[in-house]
């Protein structure tokens, strides 16, 4: 990058949907599931944002905005819920096979809503953070 340069990163952040990671942490390692995710290694790491200052300092960044920004993301009811973790976190889902995706996605589901409820309106909450950075290079 050129000296002036902008960098804008959004992404996740330390502590983003670890209640999500939590639970299928849990399951990929119980009785049942655990045969199919034989080598899983998680591919996600959320860092924060004393980490990210490092990094930015030692690549020659100025930081203008170096942020940790907590976030509540809401899905209307499990089916919903249910279709944000198919979609989002297929590398845990892929492990599975086809046949039985469906099972361990109403199993996670079951699992996280037993441990943070529905609110009164039927609405699903995952807590997250977002990371949010702006540096010029140097």
């Amino acid at each position: 990058m050129r000296r002036g340069g902008r960098l804008v990163i959004y992404c996740g952040g330390k502590g983003d949907a670890a209640d999500v990671l939590q639970v299928l942490s849990e399951l990929v390692s119980c009785g049942f599931w655990q045969s199919y995710f034989d080598g899983f290694h998680n591919p996600y790491f959320f860092y924060g944002d004393q980490d990210y200052a490092l990094w930015l300092d030692s690549a020659g960044f100025s930081v203008e905005r170096l942020e940790l920004i907590p976030k509540d993301m809401t899905h209307p009811g499990k089916e919903v819920l249910a279709a944000w973790i198919r979609t989002t976190w297929m590398p845990f889902t892929q492990y599975v096979p086809e046949s039985e995706r469906d099972n361990f996605i109403t199993h996670f589901v079951e699992t996280y809503v037993e441990r943070i409820p529905l609110d009164q309106n039927g609405l699903a909450h995952v807590r997250m953070v977002r990371l949010e950075v702006s540096a010029l290079k140097l």
